[in-house]
């Protein structure tokens, strides 16, 4: 017995042994070279001008701490994280504790809408505009009071302040409006915002408010840092050309974020956390992305112009026109010119959203335009 079990222990020892040694020649073999090609996000031969993404992408900084950063994307970005949100909190002027990061804006504008709408009411927002916090409430059991927007196709701030009522749980605006690309007047949205903040909760949505001509005039930061019932919502899908990445933050009362964080799915992804940073770094590079797009929103302009076609004045990353026939035939007619645009906006069936791109995007877009159009 003495003898079978000494035996049996030099063998194992032995197999453990020639294991081990496979595994060190395994690893000092070389990798083999990935055969998989790189997918393509937007069908060969189509220009994607239809999801407001940026473009120009993202920032050459950005880019260069993502590509540090590969070797790491096997673990979580739990350290890297409270590096970002101090620096958000620092640029915006509020503690870390104000601070909420997300997959995108839209996690939470969810998370955000399943704790204003978890005891029901209502929610008071614009229409045609961005419906993903609105639905968030609805599925928890509010009902959703939309206020068509006015001629000009911005927000109707008048009418949605008679809409406020004793069972309102939160006033959404999204500023520039998605889909119009409309601003509202920064003095007036300013005094609508503090008065319905003493009746309600206001969300301000500023996805778009970086690509705009003046962000620092419009921005509505500061009441949170005053202390008003508001809370604003930011991401790096847009002006900083991380749609792929899937990065966005609230500011907000540190009592809200914390009340919100417990309905949040998961946590930001590395590559995004260190994109993010080394983005709010690069102020030059997110102010030529900012100039390209002006300058893209009136070469558009001018062509729609020369149609004769009706426009909102835009400020966001895209334009939204009348196009004179159903967004159905106009989006299939401009698909056979090689160019997406936006679903259908309701109630407005006979407009259309097309974001900026390149300016060869753009060039081809311009041309496409002039044939279905004229």
């Amino acid at each position: 017995m003495t003898l079978s079990l000494s035996l049996s222990r030099r063998q194992w020892f032995k197999t453990v042994a020639a294991t081990t040694a496979g595994l060190v020649i395994a690893r000092q073999l070389p990798a083999a070279s990935p055969a998989v090609p790189a997918a393509r996000v937007t069908p060969p031969g189509l220009v994607q001008l239809s999801l407001n993404e940026n473009a120009f992408g993202p920032s050459p900084r950005a880019l260069a701490a993502m590509q540090a950063h590969l070797g790491e994307v096997g673990r979580y970005p739990f350290a890297l994280a409270p590096q970002l949100v101090r620096l958000i909190a620092e640029q915006e002027g509020v503690t870390p504790d104000h601070i909420l990061l997300g997959a995108g804006s839209g996690e939470l504008l969810e998370a955000v809408g399943m704790h204003l709408g978890r005891e029901g009411g209502e929610v008071v927002s614009a229409v045609p505009g961005y419906f993903q916090l609105v639905g968030a409430m609805q599925r928890v059991g509010a009902r959703s009071v939309a206020v068509p927007l006015n001629a000009r196709l911005e927000h109707d701030l008048a009418t949605m302040a008679a809409a406020v009522g004793p069972e309102t749980k939160c006033v959404y605006v999204c500023n520039p409006n998605n889909p119009t690309s409309t601003l509202c007047p920064a003095a007036d949205l300013r005094a609508f915002v503090i008065a319905q903040a003493q009746r309600t909760h206001v969300f301000v949505d500023e996805a778009y408010l970086e690509c705009a001509d003046d962000f620092k005039a419009n921005t509505l930061v500061d009441l949170v840092r005053a202390g008003h019932n508001v809370s604003i919502a930011r991401t790096f899908s847009k002006l900083h050309g991380l749609a792929g990445q899937r990065i966005g933050y609230t500011i907000m009362a540190p009592e809200l974020a914390k009340a919100v964080r417990p309905l949040m799915t998961g946590s930001a992804n590395l590559l995004g956390v260190v994109a993010a940073r080394a983005s709010l770094e690069d102020p030059e590079y997110l102010e030529s992305a900012r100039s390209r797009l002006k300058a893209g929103r009136d070469a558009l302009l001018a062509v729609l112009d020369e149609l004769g076609c009706r426009y909102a004045v835009p400020q966001g990353s895209f334009v939204f026109f009348r196009t004179g026939r159903p967004i159905a035939d106009f989006q299939a007619a401009m698909r056979a010119e090689g160019i997406l645009v936006a679903r259908p906006f309701v109630p407005l069936f006979d407009w259309c959203r097309i974001t900026i791109g390149t300016e060869e995007e753009m060039a081809l877009a311009h041309a496409a335009i002039l044939r279905v159009l004229g």
